[in-house]
């Protein structure tokens, strides 16, 4: 009877080990699996620019020269430069900034070599900036400015740190922009969500969503994107591969879409980590045009100067 009840604990001792060693290795591959799609993604993010990695660096200068051919209205000069700049910090989390400022800054357009319009044209600002640095499911970040224009802003950032679910990783922002311009007021508010999906080593499936609604717009825009990114070499430098679609619409219910696109992104790493060569090409279905097709294609240069 003895030896029974001593094989039985020394069976349970061993059945708690084993449950707990599986336990661990279950962590311990969730883990590697967070961190590959986590670094995944956000190296796709740094290498295509993306805004909100750009948003995170303290100082930088980039500039864009090219050219731009659509079928409507021929050749464009694609030259632009924008900048981000940290003087000093005035306290431990708050930090004096320069840096260019315009009206609307979309993804799409923050990513693409669009032309500066009149109506859109860049401005300088200056002002003051915080932001969370404590990790915490939520961080937020706040900056007060004035800009060239002249025009007096503030802004409010709230996003969450990216959730990981198996090989997906979700993040969201929520942007608040308040401006005032002589007599005019105008008040901005911005959803935007990413939902990105590990599907192959170097291969991301990224699911874009954004809304944007302003005081003196009627009604919201809503953009809805996705695509595939992978990661190559090419004669032994980094490529960055993009498969895009996505549309416009211009009301969450009821609404009309104004733009239909299909793209494809080439951006070649062509020297050190602050020389890339670009080649967008693609077809834009636009409501103004009878939706009729309109093929492009982007060539240009861009240079990082700074902590990129």
């Amino acid at each position: 009877m003895k030896k029974f009840i001593g094989g039985a604990v020394l069976l349970l001792l061993t059945l708690f080990i084993s449950s707990k060693a599986q336990e661990n290795f279950i962590d311990i591959f969730h883990s590697k699996i967070s961190q590959i799609v986590h670094g995944t993604v956000e190296k796709f993010d740094t290498f295509f620019a993306d805004p909100r990695i750009k948003e995170e660096t303290r100082a930088y200068i980039r500039l864009r020269a090219g050219f731009r051919y659509e079928t409507v209205p021929d050749f464009q000069k694609i030259q632009k430069i924008d900048f981000k700049i940290r003087l000093a910090k005035i306290e431990k989390h708050l930090g004096l900034f320069v840096k260019s400022y315009r009206n609307r800054i979309t993804r799409r357009e923050e990513e693409e070599p669009l032309d500066i319009s009149q109506e859109n044209k860049d401005a300088v600002s200056v002002g003051v900036e915080h932001s969370s640095k404590v990790r915490k499911l939520l961080k937020h970040r706040f900056s007060l400015g004035i800009t060239s224009s002249p025009k007096i802003y503030a802004r409010y950032d709230i996003y969450n740190i990216p959730v990981i679910y198996k090989r997906w990783e979700i993040t969201v922002y929520q942007r608040f922009r308040a401006e005032r311009r002589l007599t005019q007021n105008r008040l901005e508010e911005t959803t935007q969500i990413y939902i990105d999906r590990l599907v192959a080593p170097e291969t991301v499936w990224r699911i874009y969503l954004d809304r944007y609604k302003a005081s003196n717009v009627s009604h919201q825009t809503l953009n809805y994107y996705t695509s595939i990114r992978t990661l190559k070499k090419m004669w032994k430098k980094p490529l960055a591969v993009e498969m895009l679609a996505g549309m416009t619409q211009s009301r969450l219910i009821n609404g009309s879409v104004s733009l239909y696109t299909i793209q494809s992104r080439f951006r070649l790493n062509f020297y050190k980590r602050w020389a890339f060569f670009n080649v967008y090409i693609g077809t834009n279905w636009h409501r103004e045009r009878g939706f009729k097709g309109t093929p492009f294609i982007y060539v240009f240069f861009e240079f990082y100067f700074g902590k990129v």
